[in-house]
């Protein structure tokens, strides 16, 4: 039997609040749940503003609330897909939590089951459940006469670290996943699915489906995509970004060397008549661009700003964010493209009022965008910490990645360059109506909280994917019945609410194209290995799962990279 790389991480399951609050404290190095600390404050404020909206936090202030919802996701992606449990059960296993916990919050050892399978991993944070629409009453009628509507569960919008930091500590010149954490809805939008275009301002669904079985029987794996339209470089509104750039002593190296490598890479994609400021995360220091027109892709006064960058002082989020919107909002156009970019290795401070803060100017008003803020992290695998640039990018309403080399820097923000600072439409609410004798498979316990849901958003020339199970209730099930995807949207820059609906028979979809479907499951399965092997490293059922599930994608698409890539990974955690 192969051996696996990787062990387990430092920290156990909890209850809700604390079990969150710890995964990001084991980021700052405090693994003690109750201490006050940065990891605390992060971690409590992602459970409570990790899945709200940006508009839910600025509603405390005054504003309006959202409610928006969503599921599942993909590449470089604006809408995401949620946890399947807080027991740690991943969406394409279904699998139950190991273990339980003491009174004292201390994890007791997980147990192999009768059949000798190690139980799923844990799961650091809850996942918001999928919310029947209030139409479909009462609640034992779901596998009734008539058909039922589901609202989709969202999570994090753009989060995105997660998969690229894995790829980048397995297959680097010491690989191991002891400092990964795996967040296995960000792995869907990570990896890219080339379904249709949408018309011009609008977005466009599809959905794919495949009859499957599982130990209860017959099942269909159901992948549905919410693809933006397509913008051209030439066709896209100006820019308007300010980089703030993690001055603290922790960023001396590797870190210094991809932040600026990250940051010329951005400067590559401007052009003419787009604006760029940069800042270091001190105030007291003078910008080091004020608000420059460009003349082009790397203009010289940008590249000379970012180059003379060097690390020294004290650094924290708050001063970031003064120093960074004060240059934003010189250089603010309300229905141009305005974002803050911070870089850092993720080991600065922040507080929750500085969260709160992202939130509030990421806010959209009708002909008047906010200012969204990306989290870019930079620096070794094993040094990142990915929970500040995670809050970040659910604060700011925008992406957090991470960057570990030069071609990781040239793919998240040179070629998704439009994805990632686009905004096409935002609370984005999916609802998905099953014909009469199928119902929504519930990967959560019924002890789970319900709690609210992301600010969900979609990008141009991006598309994201939601991925689900669906089982038979009925022995006669009807064919011909039909699916049906209805998408309501706001669009991001006139305010205009906008609806589309799409339906199929299920003989239509179960006949139809799989392909991307496919590497749906591969991405999933993928992911839950990578989580499983963090924690049971002698265990290679979820391994062989993905490798299953790989092959089977790269049947219907031998020439992905990403598949590639995915298979190097499983390739290096077996190696001894």
């Amino acid at each position: 039997m192969p051996s696996l790389r990787g062990s387990p991480p430092a920290c156990s399951p909890t209850p809700a609040a604390v079990r969150l609050a710890d995964a990001v404290h084991r980021e700052h190095g405090s693994r003690r749940p109750g201490r006050p600390s940065l990891g605390a404050a992060l971690g409590l404020w992602a459970l409570v503003a990790g899945c709200s909206s940006a508009a839910d936090l600025a509603a405390s202030q005054g504003g309006g609330t959202d409610t928006d919802t969503l599921g599942g996701l993909a590449s470089g992606g604006s809408l995401t897909a949620s946890e399947s449990d807080s027991d740690g059960g991943e969406p394409t296993t279904g699998a139950s939590g190991p273990g339980g916990t003491t009174e004292a919050g201390e994890t007791e050892p997980a147990t192999t089951s009768e059949t000798g399978e190690q139980p799923a991993p844990p799961s650091d944070e809850p996942a918001p459940l999928d919310e029947k629409d209030p139409q479909n009453v009462p609640e034992e009628a779901l596998c009734g006469p008539d058909p039922t509507t589901w609202r989709l569960a969202a999570r994090e919008p753009d989060a995105m670290s997660s998969p690229a930091h894995a790829r980048e500590a397995m297959l680097g010149q010491w690989p191991s996943l002891t400092s990964v954490v795996i967040r296995p809805w960000e792995f869907l939008n990570y990896y890219t699915f080339a379904y249709p275009l949408a018309p011009p301002e609008q977005l466009l669904a599809g959905a794919q489906l495949r009859a499957s079985k599982d130990d209860l029987g017959d099942i269909f794996e159901l992948q549905v995509a919410i693809r933006g339209p397509e913008l051209k470089k030439a066709d896209r509104p100006p820019v308007h970004l300010t980089l703030a750039l993690d001055n603290s002593g922790s960023m001396e190296g590797k870190a210094l060397e991809l932040l600026k490598t990250a940051s010329h890479v951005l400067a590559a994609e401007l052009r003419a008549g787009d604006t760029a400021a940069v800042v270091s995360w001190n105030m007291a220091d003078a910008p080091l661009l004020p608000v420059t027109m460009v003349t082009g892709p790397n203009d010289s006064k940008l590249l000379a700003a970012i180059d003379e960058f060097d690390v020294g002082g004290s650094a924290e989020l708050t001063q970031a964010l003064s120093a960074g919107y004060a240059q934003a909002d010189k250089a603010y156009v309300p229905k141009d493209i305005n974002r803050l970019v911070l870089i850092s290795d993720g080991g600065a401070t922040a507080t929750q009022d500085d969260l709160e803060e992202m939130a509030k100017r990421a806010g959209d008003v009708p002909n008047k965008t906010g200012v969204h803020a990306i989290g870019v992290g930079v620096g070794d695998p094993g040094l990142f910490r990915s929970g500040l640039i995670d809050a970040i990018g659910v604060a700011g309403a925008g992406p957090s990645i991470y960057v570990g080399s030069a071609a990781a820097a040239e793919t998240q923000l040179g070629k998704r360059f439009l994805s990632l600072v686009g905004l096409t439409a935002s609370s984005v609410d999916v609802r998905i109506t099953l014909p009469p004798g199928l119902e929504l498979v519930s990967e959560s316990q019924a002890d789970n909280e319900t709690i609210a849901q992301d600010h969900v958003t979609a990008a141009p020339t991006d598309n994201s994917v939601v991925h689900r199970r669906l089982r038979p209730c009925a022995d006669d099930l009807d064919m011909s019945g039909a699916l049906q995807v209805e998408l309501h949207w706001v669009d991001a820059v006139t305010g205009e609410p906008k609806k589309t609906t799409a339906e199929w028979k299920l003989t239509e979809l179960l006949s139809g194209e799989t392909t991307w479907l496919q590497k749906g499951e591969a991405v999933l399965a993928y992911a839950a290995a990578l989580r499983a092997i963090q924690y049971y490293a002698g265990d290679t059922v979820a391994i062989e799962t993905a490798w299953e599930r790989l092959e089977a994608a790269k049947k219907a698409l031998p020439d992905d990279p990403e598949l590639v890539e995915m298979g190097q990974v499983l390739a290096a955690l077996q190696e001894p």
